[in-house]
């Protein structure tokens, strides 16, 4: 490979091309290779060639990738995930991210059909969240998720006992806890809202926290002695010099610790505003980590009480696993801090094009977090004229219609449409949330996002309808009139984009991505399935490993990426792949068809153009 890919591919690869395949390394040079302009090299494996490549990590707007959150962070947690010391946040934009805390490197992301995640715990392979009204599950490795109705809020902790994990489920001032499977059963006082467990003379004990703190057998549900003083904020435990203690962070600005056998306080109070804590044991030594929004994270010892220091801002949530702690700031930089040299680094985020769109030769594209929208001309590769002139920070999803290009913000849910001749804007208001998903046919857009409503919108004039959906819409298509709407709850429905009547539904489990031609439709989620809407029947397209978040179809071909890093093509007859996969170092994130055949493909920093390699 010519050394003047070296440097970029250290760069641009999240470090991980001196352990990359022979294609991935292939495939990185010809995408490197398409930017300097450079002679084209032979197209590697995979059926398709690089004609050119746009990166957009040179663009000035484009922040740099340790800030890894759409917006502020509300929960995190930390611990094993898979085996693997991970830690997983949530966002206020109902976002889940996990890294392996080896590495520093991310390991997959999901949105779930919530607005502010409250909490999250891990079991096993599996992230447990909550948000005000639901429980979450989500399972990392395939993408898939659960969704279940609770009441009022929850703080939700994981524990395992006796060989099996049990849920607690802080609500309505009471914990409710459950094994994996079967019902809820009650636990604690009223007022209790947060939770934490911890081993005392051989059994598993919860301590719970509200109008008062206290502790309760696991299995039994008693409470063993009696309140350990006043309202609780946070909690954490540990075991110091041999003993379980509960630290509590009090409503009154006071830290007091608690001897768990006795009931007694243990040391001196501490004045301190905290909000979330933590424990952790450094060179045998039990410490506390504590912090609030707008302050820096304190750490000391739980023995003696001295402080050993500071670390960064923890917002609202903070975990430790082992040595490690996770900080997250209020303007969503997630850090990790090793405790034995109190020095952190930034979690990096795992940027994305997150939406692409095209309009004659113009291609338009925004990357995931949403903080601008770029175009570029497909024909010569320059520059738009449009380039400087879409000032547009917030976007959420692009699409286009003759003339113009439309995009929607996470943060007021308003469609902007950019007219392409007089770069004049207009504003199309409607939605009460973000609008995750846009996609149009002729001069129609259709639109979807949190609040479950599909708008319809006809651009030219402004006018707009709109179709009550029963929960948030994750992706959408336009085909032939017809809409096709993927729903949070797992079921894609369509109506007629004329009339507004329903034409049915296809359970298709939670789904990232979709795409209808004629009478076939390409869904991407948990997994990639073809699904043929005359039986309402489909099948599984196998190759993928790990979840599918592009997809699409043209003739008689189907093309899908997703977090394996890899871009497969498929024959929609057969069901099989016609070529091996392309694989990159970052996941394929956004496809769009060209009419002349040629596959615009978002991934990471970049926006590569491919055509088929037999051209």
């Amino acid at each position: 490979m010519p050394d003047l890919h070296h440097e970029w591919l250290d760069r641009y690869s999240d470090g991980r091309f001196a352990a990359a395949g022979p294609q991935t390394r292939a495939w990185v040079a010809a995408v490197h290779a398409a930017r300097l302009g450079a002679v084209r090299p032979e197209p590697p494996a995979g059926g398709w060639r690089v004609v050119r490549s746009a990166g957009i990590q040179e663009n000035r707007h484009v922040r740099a990738p340790w800030h890894n959150q759409t917006g502020a962070v509300t929960a995190v947690t930390a611990g094993l995930l898979g085996g693997v010391p991970a830690a997983v946040t949530g966002s206020d934009h109902g976002v889940l991210r996990a890294w392996d805390l080896r590495t520093g490197l991310p390991l997959a992301e999901q949105r779930v059909d919530a607005h502010d995640i409250g909490s999250i715990a891990v079991m096993d392979d599996v992230v447990v969240a909550t948000d005000w009204a639901h429980l979450f599950t989500w399972h990392p490795g395939t993408g898939e998720t659960t969704r279940e109705r609770h009441w009022g809020g929850g703080h939700v902790t994981t524990v395992r006992d006796g060989g099996k994990w049990h849920l607690l489920l802080g609500q309505e001032g009471r914990v409710r806890i459950r094994g994996p499977r079967g019902p809820w059963r009650r636990i604690g006082h009223p007022g209790d809202t947060v939770t934490t467990t911890i081993r005392v003379d051989g059994r598993r004990h919860v301590v719970a926290g509200g109008t008062t703190t206290r502790l309760y057998d696991l299995r039994t549900g008693e409470p063993r002695g009696g309140p350990l003083g006043g309202a609780a904020r946070a909690l954490a435990t540990a075991h110091v010099a041999g003993r379980p203690v509960a630290v509590v962070a009090g409503h009154d600005d006071t830290v007091r610790s608690w001897d768990l056998r006795t009931g007694a306080p243990r040391g001196r109070p501490r004045r301190e505003p905290l909000t979330t804590l933590a424990t952790a044991e450094v060179g045998g030594r039990a410490v506390a980590i504590g912090g609030a929004p707008g302050r820096r994270t304190r750490v000391w010892d739980l023995r003696t009480g001295a402080d050993l220091g500071t670390l960064g801002e923890a917002g609202r949530a903070v975990a430790a696993v082992g040595h490690q702690v996770v900080t997250c700031s209020s303007h969503g930089v997630v850090q990790v801090w090793d405790l034995r040299a109190l020095r952190g680094v930034p979690l990096p985020g795992h940027p994305r094009v997150g939406a692409v769109a095209l309009e004659g030769d113009g291609v338009f594209y925004a990357w995931e977090e949403g903080m601008f929208l770029t175009a570029e001309n497909l024909a010569d590769g320059g520059p738009s004229p449009l380039e400087h002139a879409l000032p547009v920070p917030g976007v959420s999803a692009v699409t286009t219609v003759p003339g113009a290009v439309v995009t929607a913000w996470w943060r007021d849910g308003a469609l902007r449409v950019h007219d392409l001749e007089t770069g004049k804007r207009r504003v199309l208001a409607g939605h009460t949330g973000p609008v995750y998903t846009l996609a149009s046919e002729g001069g129609t857009v259709v639109s979807g996002g949190l609040d479950g409503m599909v708008g319809i919108w006809d651009v030219a004039t402004g006018a707009s309808r709109s179709i009550v959906s029963p929960c948030a819409v994750d992706a959408l298509t336009v085909s032939e009139g017809r809409i096709f709407a993927c729903g949070a709850d797992g079921l894609t429905r369509s109506w007629d984009l004329r009339t507004e009547e329903p034409l049915g539904t296809l359970p298709t489990g939670v789904a990232h991505a979709i795409d209808v031609q004629e009478q076939t439709a390409l869904v991407g989620g948990a997994d990639l399935r073809l699904w043929d809407l005359r039986e309402r029947t489909g099948r599984r397209l196998r190759g993928h490993a790990g979840a599918v978040t592009a997809v699409g179809l043209r003739g008689g071909r189907a093309v899908s990426g997703g977090w394996d890093h890899t871009l497969r093509t498929w024959d929609t007859r057969t069901g099989e792949q016609v070529a091996p996969p392309v694989t990159f170092p970052w996941p394929v994130s956004a496809l769009a068809w060209h009419p002349t055949g040629l596959l615009v493909a978002g991934m990471s920093w970049e926006v590569v153009v491919l055509e088929p390699s037999e051209h």
